[in-house]
């Protein structure tokens, strides 16, 4: 596993791996905020998450970002990203299956102070929906206009600090976790993980997608800036198609992301 922490390749062609280095990292990071800073866990627990992982993350970027040099085609390139892709997806897996594995454990006492952050933002898109949907459309509309907001602070992050996205992954995954794990806890426990991870991730998935291709966009073109690639005009046609490419992706994932959270998700 340490070969795996440290060293980026290794880490994209190990995807399933780093999901237990996700849990691993993300189930630290919580006893570690509750000992350290216990007021203040439900925000300490995120950014130890991040921290701990910062380091791969920012080496599977710059791996990415190489590949554009030798750009054979559009449909060659994304190819080539899925293993990035594939390897952050995974990180987050781990992050979900944590936080939702001690928001079944812990007491609720516990749960509340861990995740008090992110049970007042799931309170507030319940609000939110509840009372701006007037008609299915508008549910669609709402929830894609709030994914969007995400989605560009995703890229900004991606833009301005490199692997800085991964904190939006981080956070994502925390709220997910809470949802996910609440809902098993008010209804079998355990039994009912298969059908709680269903209803949300049928959707979430696509939103996690899109979040995690526009944070590889920025990413890009962050290490672009920082190599000197994106002065060099030989290559930053290719890099500003890539990335616009990948950009439009992901807007494209989280239509399907809303359509799917308004239209299915609310049946299962």
């Amino acid at each position: 596993m340490l070969n795996i922490l440290f060293n980026p390749k290794k880490a994209e062609r190990h995807p399933i791996e780093m999901m237990l280095v996700g849990l691993f990292y993300a189930s630290l990071s919580i006893f570690l905020s509750l000992w350290i800073f216990p007021e203040y866990s439900s925000l300490v627990m995120v950014f130890f998450t991040v921290l701990s992982c910062l380091y791969v993350v920012q080496g599977a970027i710059r791996i990415e970002e190489s590949k554009e040099q030798n750009i054979k085609s559009e449909k060659w390139i994304l190819k080539e990203h899925y293993r990035a892709l594939s390897f952050f997806l995974f990180l987050f897996l781990g992050f979900v299956l944590a936080f939702t594995f001690w928001t079944l454990i812990l007491p609720q006492k516990k749960v509340e102070i861990i995740f008090s952050l992110q049970n007042s933002v799931v309170e507030g898109i319940k609000s939110m929906i509840s009372t701006g949907k007037a008609t299915e459309s508008g549910t669609v509309l709402l929830i894609l206009s709030n994914n969007l907001k995400v989605l560009l602070i995703s890229l900004i992050f991606a833009f301005f600090y490199g692997a800085g996205a991964i904190f939006i992954l981080a956070w994502n995954a925390s709220v997910m976790g809470l949802v996910i794990g609440n809902l098993a806890r008010n209804t079998l426990g355990f039994i009912a993980l298969p059908i709680a991870f269903t209803k949300y991730f049928i959707h979430g998935i696509f939103e996690m997608l899109a979040y995690l291709v526009v944070a590889l966009a920025g990413g890009i073109i962050y290490i672009a800036i920082w190599n000197g690639d994106f002065f060099k005009q030989a290559k930053v046609k290719k890099i500003a198609i890539d990335t616009f490419t990948l950009i439009i992706i992901s807007i494209i994932l989280l239509v399907v992301a809303a359509l799917i959270e308004t239209y299915i998700s609310p049946f299962i």
